[in-house]
């Protein structure tokens, strides 16, 4: 995981520089004291991956700097239903807009997209890329695309190692 890590950082610092001219690039991580916090306030585990790039690389990422969407959400501004967080995330497969609605009346729950996640980054115009913090897909990435839910089945630094070599499809 270790190299991983750092391979996104410098990819992050090649793309800002190369892609973007960002000269100064600051790396502001977390202190491990905060996702400690957060986990025994809402007694979650966070998944590692996640944990340790917070930690370890940068506390959000910026990946379009022209853009005030697209980027990876600092914690601090990390969105998630208080009161869902603790309920399972048990969609199994994507879920189309023709089938949005089936499933809300089926569970009779009109917020079942936000079971046992946290919106990690938001793409504008009610679309986010989340993280799953309960449920059988937890620590993959979903992504919540208007009336539209992808699972994508991939670890948050796979995921955003792909966000930043342009692998991911509804990026700008």
């Amino acid at each position: 995981m270790e190299n991983q890590l750092e391979r996104i950082k410098s990819k992050l610092i090649k793309r800002l520089r190369e892609e973007y001219g960002v000269e100064e690039i600051v790396f502001e991580t977390l202190p491990i004291e905060k996702i400690t916090e957060f986990e025994n306030k809402y007694n979650i585990k966070l998944p590692q991956g996640i944990v340790d790039f917070y930690t370890k690389v940068s506390n959000g990422a910026v990946l379009y700097p022209n853009e005030e969407s697209c980027n990876l959400e600092p914690f601090e501004n990390w969105y998630f239903d208080e009161n869902l967080i603790h309920t399972d995330f048990d969609i199994e497969d994507d879920v189309t807009y023709d089938d949005y609605n089936v499933i809300k009346e089926s569970i009779r729950d009109y917020s079942f997209e936000s079971f046992g996640n946290i919106s990690i980054m938001d793409l504008g115009c009610a679309m986010t890329y989340n993280i799953v913090v309960k449920g059988k897909h937890y620590g993959e990435i979903i992504g919540l695309l208007e009336m539209w839910l992808e699972i994508t089945n991939k670890n948050f630094l796979d995921w955003l190692e792909d966000c930043i070599d342009g692998k991911t499809e509804y990026m700008l």
